[in-house]
């Protein structure tokens, strides 16, 4: 076996004396041989404790040697990772420089660039090297993105319009794109070119669409992502942006515009600036930030901001936490993995805040490098704070911070609770003002499996749609409502927007449509309103069915439901007992009103009543409707309808 091929061998098993030895051995017979030179540093670079310095060296000799290939300049940025910290950058960052001369897309050096500290001339400086290579399309296409980093948007614009007349029409060149045109400032044609992407979305070399998101998907999704076949990435996106969406009333999705907005302002003022520093990549050196407890407390204890309580819900980080025995303790920063997701994603604590929820509502700083972050989350006042911590401070400063990130730095258990449920959602700054009440009911559709499912809101003029369980839209109607959707028995999302001048008001639920056509007696939902009519239907009473269901006391009160299958005799005659029984909420009596039927079996028979004012109080009621076969003695019950008489 030839000499490298061996030394190869024995550094993959871990067998490094021997390997060095062989190397050192070939070395000592032809001493200027850059490849046993590179793997001898690579030897070196594996060996436990020391070897980094080493190693650096015999890269650099064999690049000397050899200037005609990126392998040892790649290799040395291997050696700043290992080092990491400000030295460790620089070497990463000229080691690049030096590779990209060569191969602008040597093995995975976009992605080490990736994981370090780059201000302006460091982009700049790599945007000269990679247009030496302009034709190139990885190196074009790299180009382009790191003039987006730098807002030259019309510039990256140019480069990617060429790549893709030469026939580049892959996902990253579009999202790309769109990301420059949404950062611009120009909606319609950023969001245009993102539909496109998604349509490339599994042909996305890059991984862009899903870089782009990643800092503000929840843990759900960034485990269906990674488990979902290139083949389905379109759907995965179109549902990612769906359950997002802030106003149905308006037809571009405005969270997308809102998220790359974000993204370019957290890009500014929020980039992680110690990617290398140790603790992003230690455990046991994060607990050290404890120490700093003392000067953090104290600095918020000088700001005035509200008590804040539990966001409800709870995180995947807690539940790890639990579900391993750990206690968590109140310094604790919400980080379960060994490398902090500050470094994944490139942004500091204040950063990922942003990103998922937009401007703070107010924003408390000390000189002290201490920081409170003030939100309202799901109506609940949240306080975060934060602490320019990562560089742990000199031995003996107890109560120092020294510097470092901006890490989010929780002070109690509800205030960790609040900082690891917030690291995993996300909302729009696109404020819902006006109070929306709905209903929503249930019936057998024309078809066989299908279903009618009514919706109506007050205010009545909106926007409703519905989604399967996940996220596909389905359908959407416009209008004044009821809103009809035909879906099959199952599981979906629901929502409902609607808007009162300037003002929106925003419904999301998750919704399950009962199987009405199971060949057995069933009874749809119930629907209540006043109407004249004795004569009634369905659509009738839907129409007159007030979205907030508040009903007149002194007006007749039409109720209407549909039973299906009804057992019937010998002469196709159905008997059956229906029995309403309104249930008050709160204080009041209960009204029961039962009646026996005698009707000709059919498919679906028509129930309704008209309640006479005075039947029923005044007041809030739960009303159910139970059916008992008189045939064969089955009983079903309607699901509860929520109403008022006022």
């Amino acid at each position: 076996m030839p000499v490298y091929a061996r030394a190869e061998s024995l550094l993959s098993a871990g067998r490094l004396k021997e390997a060095r030895a062989l190397l050192e051995s070939a070395l000592r017979a032809q001493r200027d041989d850059p490849r046993a030179l590179t793997l001898l540093g690579r030897v070196h670079l594996a060996w436990p404790v020391i070897g980094r310095l080493k190693a650096w060296r015999l890269f650099e000799q064999a690049a000397r040697l050899d200037p005609s290939t990126p392998e040892p300049r790649y290799w040395q940025a291997q050696v700043g990772l290992h080092l990491g910290g400000a030295d460790g950058e620089r070497m990463i960052r000229d080691a690049l420089y030096h590779s990209w001369e060569l191969d602008p897309a040597y093995r995975d050096t976009w992605d080490i660039w990736q994981q370090i500290y780059r201000n302006k001339g460091h982009i700049r400086r790599a945007v000269s090297i990679l247009s030496r290579h302009a034709g190139n399309a990885k190196a074009d296409l790299r180009r382009a993105h790191l003039l987006i980093e730098l807002g030259e948007n019309d510039a990256a614009e140019a480069i990617l319009a060429d790549l893709i007349a030469a026939g580049r029409d892959d996902a990253s060149v579009w999202a790309l794109r769109a990301q420059g045109a949404l950062e611009a400032g120009d909606t319609a044609v950023g969001l245009a070119h993102y539909e496109r992407a998604l349509a490339r979305s599994g042909d996305d070399p890059l991984r862009l669409l899903w870089k782009q998101v990643e800092p503000i998907a929840s843990p759900e999704e960034d485990s269906v992502y990674a488990a979902t076949p290139s083949s389905e990435r379109e759907g995965f996106f179109q549902a990612f942006w769906a359950r997002r969406e802030p106003d149905l009333t308006t037809a571009p999705n405005e969270r997308i515009v809102e998220h790359f907005t974000r993204l370019r302002r957290a890009r500014h003022l929020y980039r992680l600036l110690h990617p290398q520093s140790i603790f992003h990549r230690s455990p046991e050196r994060r607990t050290l930030v404890a120490v700093m407890a003392p000067r953090v407390l104290k600095a918020v204890r000088e700001f005035s901001h509200p008590l804040a309580g539990p966001v409800p819900g709870r995180s995947r980080f807690e539940d790890e936490i639990q579900a391993a025995g750990l206690g968590v303790d109140v310094r604790d920063v919400p980080e379960p993995d060994s490398l902090t997701r500050y470094r994944r994603l490139g942004f500091d604590g204040r950063g990922l805040l942003y990103l998922r929820f937009g401007e703070p509502r107010h924003r408390l700083v000390d000189i002290g490098n201490v920081e409170v972050w003030e939100y309202v989350v799901h109506g609940q006042p949240v306080a975060i704070t934060l602490a320019r911590a990562s560089i742990a401070a000199r031995f003996g400063e107890t109560g120092a911070l020294s510097g470092g990130d901006v890490v989010i730095f929780p002070t109690s258990k509800v205030e960790l609770h609040n900082s690891a449920v917030m690291l995993e959602r996300d909302e729009t700054s696109i404020e819902a003002e006006l109070e929306v009440r709905a209903w929503v009911a249930a019936f057998r559709g024309e078809r066989p499996g299908e279903h009618l499912v009514y919706m109506r809101a007050t205010p009545d003029s909106g926007v409703a749609a519905a989604w399967d369980a996940s996220w596909t839209e389905l359908a959407r109607d416009r209008g004044t409502g009821p809103h009809i959707f035909r879906l099959a028995a199952g599981e979906y999302h629901l929502g409902l927007d609607v808007r009162s001048g300037d003002r929106l008001g925003r419904l999301r639920g998750e919704y399950s449509v009962p199987s009405l056509w199971t060949s057995q007696l069933a009874v749809s939902s119930i629907l209540a309103g006043v109407t004249a009519d004795t004569a009634f239907g369905r659509d009738d009473i839907a129409a007159a069915m007030p979205g907030d269901l508040r009903l007149p006391a002194g007006s007749p009160l039409a109720l209407y439901a549909e039973i299906y299958d009804l057992p019937a005799n010998a002469d196709g005659m159905a008997t059956y007992e229906v029995r309403y029984a309104f249930e008050p909420v709160g204080r009041g009596r209960a009204v029961a009103l039962s009646f026996v039927r005698q009707v000709r079996a059919a498919p679906s028979v028509a129930e309704r009543i008209v309640v006479q004012p005075g039947d029923v109080p005044p007041g809030r009621y739960r009303i159910v409707v139970t059916v008992r076969d008189r045939i064969i003695g089955r009983e079903v019950q309607s699901t509860l309808l929520n109403f008022e008489l006022r």
